[in-house]
C-alpha cells in the first residue's frame, strides 16, 4: 500500500468519527433543551373555592390560579392551558387571563393567571334548596380540586 493510498482511509475514518461525535452531541443537546422548555410551560395550579355574595344570597366561585412567567419579549395578556391531576390526566382546558388587575405580564416577568372556572349563584342555591346546593358544591370541588398543574399551550400577547 502506497502512502496516498493510506491517507485517504484514515481522512474518512477521522472525519466519520468527528461527524459521529457532532451528531451525538447535537441529539444530546436537542434532547435537553426539549426537556426543558416543556418543563418551563408545565407549572403548578389549583383550584379555589371562593365564597361570595350576589343579589340572590351566597355564590360559590371556583377559581383556577397559578404563576406564570413570560418568557417573550412581548407582553401576555392572558394564556391557554391544559389542567392536570396528579396522575398527568386532562381535567379540562381552558383559558386564563394574567397579571396584576388583568393588566398582563410584562416581558420577563412573572405573574399571576386565574380563570372563574365555575360559578354556582345565589339564585341557583335558592331555587335547588340547601342540601341541594352542599351537594353540588361538594361535587364541583371534587372534581376541580384535583388539579395539580397546568401545560401552558398558548399565549395571547398584548397588542
Amino acid at each position: 500500500m502506497t502512502i496516498w493510498q493510506a491517507k485517504p482511509n484514515a481522512f474518512l475514518s477521522s472525519l466519520r468519527g468527528v461527524a459521529i461525535v457532532s451528531m451525538m452531541a447535537l441529539l444530546s443537546f436537542l434532547s435537553i433543551s426539549g426537556a426543558n422548555s416543556h418543563d418551563m410551560d408545565r407549572v403548578p395550579c389549583l383550584v379555589d373555592v371562593v365564597f361570595g355574595d350576589d343579589a340572590e344570597g351566597v355564590s360559590t366561585t371556583y377559581v383556577l390560579r397559578f404563576q406564570h412567567k413570560n418568557n417573550s419579549r412581548r407582553n401576555i395578556e392572558g394564556v391557554s392551558v391544559l389542567v392536570m391531576d396528579k396522575e398527568d390526566q386532562l381535567i379540562r382546558t381552558t383559558d386564563s387571563t394574567c397579571g396584576a388587575l388583568q393588566k398582563g405580564i410584562e416581558a420577563g416577568d412573572v405573574g399571576a393567571c386565574e380563570k372563574s372556572l365555575q360559578v354556582i349563584t345565589g339564585k341557583m342555591a335558592r331555587t335547588l334548596g340547601y342540601d341541594a346546593w352542599i351537594r353540588m358544591i361538594d361535587d364541583q370541588r371534587d372534581q376541580l380540586t384535583t388539579a395539580r398543574h397546568c401545560e401552558v399551550v398558548g399565549v395571547n400577547y398584548s397588542e
